[in-house]
């Protein structure tokens, strides 16, 4: 379930705007800021895919609306918090496929997912929050039970060590502290992939570094996700949904 707090900051988040829309002054956006959405948008949601979806996504939006000034780590420990409350479903329960990697609408519209898609999520929820694209990323781990998982990652600088920010964990906490999770690679938006030495043990070591990989699971996934971006301008006053600072990485120029 999630948490009385979350729910506090969307509902705030839900009526700032429209007070501020009521007594004539617009809310102020800086250059790197999520616009809100149209009324339009989730209208046209609701139509598609029923009530509850469009509340989740309506809820989601909220949230991104009211946090996304706050500092990067209260960010990173909302997010996870927030995302985590989702329900985890299997893809060959979900999607009849054995792997599918979810775009953040499928996602909320069908109400869950599997590990993927919940790191994807955080991805661009934190992306939509003002991250970075080039400190966040995906490592590809082996669990103490033997399964493979994958979870999101943070990296604020050279020296710092990452952190990790994992549906089967409740805090986000430092790679190093995370010795339970033997890593296999990562990879980041624009391709950058890192395969990676791990004996559970000594420090993880890069192997091997390679550039402009194109991993067709992310690339799919980013292909719907511009596909659904596109169909809804319309409802959404013709402005993209994903503000074009966001748009614009290297990793979805094509």
């Amino acid at each position: 379930m999630i948490k009385k707090s979350v729910y506090i900051f969307i509902i705030v988040g839900l009526l700032i705007i429209p007070i501020l829309l009521l007594s004539g002054r617009s809310p102020v956006f800086g250059k790197n800021s999520f616009v809100p959405w149209e009324e339009a948008v989730f209208a046209e949601v609701e139509k598609q895919h029923g009530i509850a979806a469009a509340e989740r996504l309506r809820k989601v939006h909220g949230f991104i609306v009211t946090n996304q000034y706050k500092p990067v780590a209260e960010k990173l420990k909302l997010v996870n918090d927030y995302m985590n409350a989702l329900p985890w479903i299997a893809d060959p329960d979900i999607w009849k496929m054995p792997d599918y990697w979810a775009t953040p609408f499928e996602t909320l519209t069908t109400f869950g997912g599997d590990c993927e898609d919940i790191a994807i999520a955080k991805y661009l929820t934190l992306r939509l929050m003002g991250i970075p694209d080039d400190k966040l990323g995906f490592a590809y781990v082996q669990t103490s039970n033997k399964e493979r998982h994958m979870v999101l990652v943070y990296k604020e600088s050279k020296d710092i060590p990452v952190v990790v920010l994992d549906n089967q964990h409740p805090d986000v906490v430092s790679a190093t502290k995370r010795r339970d999770l033997l890593a296999i690679y990562a990879f980041q938006n624009d391709g950058t992939l890192y395969l990676i030495k791990d004996d559970g043990k000594n420090d993880r070591e890069i192997k091997m570094k390679v550039e402009h990989k194109k991993l067709e699971m992310w690339a799919s996934a980013k292909k719907r996700s511009r596909k659904n971006q596109k169909y809804f301008e319309k409802f959404n006053a013709g402005r993209p949904l994903i503000p074009e600072w966001v748009r614009t990485q290297p990793g979805d120029k094509k």
